[in-house]
């Protein structure tokens, strides 16, 4: 009788330290999930700002043309394509942002920490590391909420606390990386002008060879991302020569290509 009383109590302890934890769990993830939203919202306002700049420069470009000035509207209109970079990349991240957020959901109603966290984990990081250049405000409040979010992740078994990413969390990662990518390329083509088409210059320009460090520099500046059309029409060549030169590089190791 007595121990049949014993191991009730254990087994009450047990249950009420269980669900200690996880109500804990909860009040952690939802205090990150109201971070990343704030993260997002100053995104937003970046973006917004951005558009403004964008649609003043437009204007200056056509009225420039409008009135020959070629040569002031093609710097009018380099800066927009930064502008338009910058856009697509803080655009990117505030899809990827709204999906962490989805996933955070996801584990305080099913308690599948162990399943998204690692990837969440792995998605802050790399946006991190491909806004940090953008809005380095954003990349330091995000560097503090993936520290928070390791220690989760650690303290449910989701990753074990060393610097190596399973194969199979970085996938995931970079699967809702891209996808984010590719709805903030379809929703910028979307709610901005293309650019006026310039005069056609009469003189016969030269184009110098496109190199391997233009591709690198390009991958830089755009987080790690490759879009062929886009360095094809910045260069001003065909998309044949761009898929040469990624494959010269990937021969000398400098990148990895997927079969």
């Amino acid at each position: 009788m007595v121990n049949k009383l014993i191991s009730s109590l254990f087994n009450l302890s047990l249950f009420h330290s269980d669900k200690k934890e996880k109500e804990k769990l909860t009040e952690q993830l939802t205090a990150i999930s109201l971070k990343l939203k704030d993260q997002q919202t100053r995104l937003e306002e970046t973006i917004r700002r951005l558009k403004e700049k964008d649609k003043d420069l437009f204007s200056r470009v056509v009225r420039a043309q409008e009135e020959g000035e070629d040569a002031r509207a093609k710097i009018y209109a380099q800066e927009i394509a930064e502008i338009r970079k910058f856009i697509k990349i803080i655009y990117t991240a505030t899809l990827a942002l709204e999906k962490v957020r989805i996933k955070l959901e996801t584990v305080r109603e099913l308690q599948g920490a162990s399943i998204v966290l690692g990837p969440i984990v792995k998605i802050l990081g790399d946006l991190k590391d491909q806004v940090k250049n953008v809005v380095p405000d954003v990349a330091m409040a995000l560097d503090s909420i993936v520290a928070n979010v390791n220690g989760i992740a650690i303290q449910t078994g989701s990753i074990d606390g060393t610097s190596i990413v399973p194969a199979m969390v970085d996938e995931q990662a970079q699967q809702i990386l891209k996808e984010a990518q590719s709805t903030a390329e379809a929703k910028i083509k979307e709610i901005l002008p293309d650019l006026p088409h310039p005069p056609v210059s009469q003189s016969v320009q030269i184009r110098r060879k496109v190199t391997v460090d233009d591709a690198i520099n390009y991958i830089k500046s755009r987080g790690g991302f490759f879009d062929v059309q886009d360095f094809a029409s910045m260069y001003g060549i065909g998309k044949e020569e761009v898929i040469e030169l990624l494959k010269e590089m990937n021969s000398r190791g400098l990148i990895s290509l997927e079969a």
